[in-house]
């Protein structure tokens, strides 16, 4: 089974809808969403919304430490490398990009995105839902 994280960093990310990923044969998919936050049951104030910059600094590595246990558990637990599903270049995504990255995951970005990829981002999302390994 595969794994797939949907990271959403701010209050304009979680109303969008999640992510398709298209069936590879048999496989099935299994969707977590990580809330750039302190508590993921009930996510108020999410990192990218949060106005202070002293806050923001003080959770970047909370929020990168917890995230990296996530992907490096789910790896351990699934056998295989999840998929992290961000959308663009937010501190939400470029955090759960590198701590992802370093965890064990595969980072996947929207290929329609205009913004320029992340450095990690291993596959990009096509609209039809199949992953494309990154070319360059």
């Amino acid at each position: 089974m595969r794994h797939a994280i949907i990271v959403v960093g701010s209050e304009d990310q979680r109303g969008l809808p999640a992510p398709e990923l298209a069936k590879q044969g048999d496989d099935n998919t299994r969707v977590t969403t990580w809330y750039a936050c302190l508590n993921q049951e009930s996510p108020a104030k999410l990192l990218d919304d949060a106005g202070s910059l002293l806050w923001r600094i003080l959770l970047v590595p909370l929020l990168a430490y917890r995230f990296y246990l996530l992907v490096h558990n789910t790896k351990l637990w699934s056998g295989r490398r999840p998929l992290i599903l961000i959308r663009g270049r937010s501190l939400s995504s470029r955090i759960a990009a590198y701590a992802g990255d370093w965890g064990g995951g595969d980072v996947v970005m929207p290929s329609e995105s205009g913004e320029s990829l992340l450095e990690p981002t291993r596959y990009l999302l096509l609209p039809d839902g199949n992953l494309e390994l990154r070319k360059d």
